[in-house]
């Protein structure tokens, strides 16, 4: 496919699409991973409260933070579609411009322009596309792809891998 191919698409920034770019773009750990450190956190409140003179105000509190750190990852995927959405963009229309010079996403919010000599990396998922670019990665939905914007996508990734 040759330089001069132009896709633009817009759509409205949803909670489906929100809920899909999380899906796709986290990174799992496993259970003990993400709990280690509020298990820490946890084992540290209760030296507190058993081993030092330390109040036991503080104490507690450092357990509460543990318990609070265990709550956020366990609902890690709600509390970041909840900032998600109560965020400027949410439910705000962007445009997805893909062309020869990179990915172009625009709305009333975002105004952001990734040159395709600017991306590390280009990978398939399941469900869409992962864009590196500078140590962050986005998400293009597949939904938001027509199959001829799927195939140049699949050919710069090709390019970008040599």
């Amino acid at each position: 496919m040759s330089e001069h191919f132009s896709y633009s698409k817009t759509y409205v920034l949803n909670r489906d699409i929100y809920s899909e770019t999380y899906d796709q773009s986290v990174t799992l750990v496993e259970p003990q991973q993400a709990y280690a450190k509020a298990i820490v956190i946890a084992v540290v409140g209760l030296f507190l409260l058993y081993f030092t003179s330390v109040s036991g105000y503080v104490a507690w509190f450092v357990i509460a933070l543990a318990g609070l750190e265990a709550l956020g990852v366990r609902f890690q995927k709600a509390w970041w579609l909840a900032r998600q959405m109560i965020s400027k963009a949410a439910n705000s229309e962007l445009t997805l411009t893909i062309n020869g010079e990179g990915i172009i996403i625009k709305s009333h919010y975002v105004d952001s322009k990734m040159a395709w000599d600017d991306i590390q990396q280009l990978k398939k998922t399941e469900l869409g596309w992962l864009v590196y670019v500078g140590g962050k990665k986005s998400y293009l939905s597949d939904k938001s792809l027509d199959e001829s914007a799927q195939q140049f996508l699949r050919e710069k990734a090709e390019s970008i891998a040599l």
